[in-house]
């Protein structure tokens, strides 16, 4: 063993570690001016799968959301209309979750926004809230739960 290896044991915040200098890039400047700024930035597949059909969405909107259902082989669309509560993230993995009243049981649904499941939505109304996520309207009942509309 060298005396570096056997200070570094003994040790280990005395011990001088040499450490290797990445070697230099040597940068073509003709290539880099050859190339068209098109080339240089290529779109990202994440970009391309967004959608772009779908409506602006707030919490508190009526929708009215199409999503395609296959049950035994056999496909058929589901229509799911309701509030939306909660609007999570941004981009490709985009979400909301819609609730319903269904026969007095509430039902919370979460739609994917950008899957190809969905096949439209439709805004009913808009209405006037002052939170972004409106997890309140669970404890509410009836009248209570009502939201005003923006005119």
């Amino acid at each position: 063993m060298t005396e570096e290896k056997k200070k570094a044991r003994a040790h280990p915040a005395t011990a001088k570690v040499g450490k290797k200098k990445p070697a230099p890039v040597a940068e073509d400047t003709q290539a880099s001016k050859a190339r068209p700024a098109e080339a240089a930035a290529p779109e990202s597949p994440r970009q391309s799968e967004t959608r772009d059909d779908i409506p602006p969405i707030k919490p508190g909107d009526e929708l009215k959301v199409f999503y395609r259902v296959i049950e035994a082989g056999k496909e058929r669309i589901q229509i799911y209309e309701g509030t939306v509560i909660a609007i999570k993230n941004s981009g490709i993995s985009r979400t909301i979750t819609v609730r319903k009243n269904s026969f007095g049981i509430a039902v919370e649904r979460i739609f994917p926004l950008n899957s190809k499941l969905v096949q439209k939505i439709e805004v009913k109304k808009h209405s006037r809230v002052r939170r972004a996520k409106l997890f309140y309207l669970r404890n509410l009942k009836g009248k209570a739960s009502r939201l005003k509309e923006l005119r």
